[in-house]
């Protein structure tokens, strides 16, 4: 959405993620003598929309980072510090979410358990909210700060 990376491209990522998610766990059950991996889930009380919510804000905070600290052209290079900003940013959110969500942040880490667990309830609320707060985070920050026009074309032999 913030036009950085060409449409195939993201594609691409998005199958990497999530193959990679499953080989994860399905490499961690097995190294855990077949222990279970549990799939993300909502605490008790906590309804499927509450949720959505709570993954569309984390996600919006986690991507928003993104975008001021590695992504911005405006900013230059910060060096060490996007790292630091994103994992404590993650680190937050999980602290924060985790005990009612799970903190997913990316439909990618929840997805890898509930293949390898075959659990499936609520999963979308993992591909909804960080869609939707992803989605959010790139419109904003790259129409607000960075500009609209701020971008160099994408080139047309890049996939």
């Amino acid at each position: 959405m913030g036009g950085n990376i060409t449409l195939m491209r993201s594609i691409l990522y998005w199958i990497a993620q999530l193959l990679g998610s499953v080989v994860a766990c399905l490499l961690l059950k097995f190294s855990t003598g077949g222990l279970e991996t549990p799939a993300f889930g909502l605490s008790s009380g906590v309804g499927a929309w509450n949720a959505v919510v709570f993954e569309i804000v984390m996600t919006f905070g986690l991507v928003y980072t993104v975008y001021a600290t590695a992504v911005d052209p405006k900013k230059g290079n910060l060096g060490i510090i996007a790292p630091i900003a994103i994992g404590f940013i993650v680190g937050a959110n999980i602290l924060a979410g985790g005990a009612f969500d799970g903190a997913s942040m990316n439909p990618a880490v929840s997805f890898g358990p509930a293949v390898v667990s075959w659990t499936w309830t609520n999963h979308w609320v993992y591909w909804l909210g960080p869609f939707i707060g992803a989605g959010i985070a790139a419109l904003v920050y790259d129409n607000i700060f960075i500009g609209c026009g701020g971008h160099e074309p994408l080139p047309t032999n890049d996939f």
